[in-house]
């Protein structure tokens, strides 16, 4: 069995949607990482791909996705 990563970079400052600046994960979503399946942290992971890529800033970390 694998282990899904957190994707935290410890750089745990909000932007007004309420995600994190550092890893692009909601306070809920961080909170209930520990708690999440891997198959609940692969989805997390997409949507943080997202947030990213909309935010502007597009260097996404794949190692997460192995």
């Amino acid at each position: 069995m694998k282990l899904i990563k957190s994707p935290c970079i410890n750089v745990c400052e909000y932007n007004p949607e309420g995600n994190c600046k550092g890893c692009y994960r909601s306070k809920d979503e961080i909170s209930n990482w520990i708690n999440y399946t891997d198959d609940q942290k692969k989805q997390v992971l997409i949507h943080t791909a997202e947030r990213k890529i909309s935010s502007g800033n597009c260097q996404i970390n794949y190692n997460y996705f192995v």
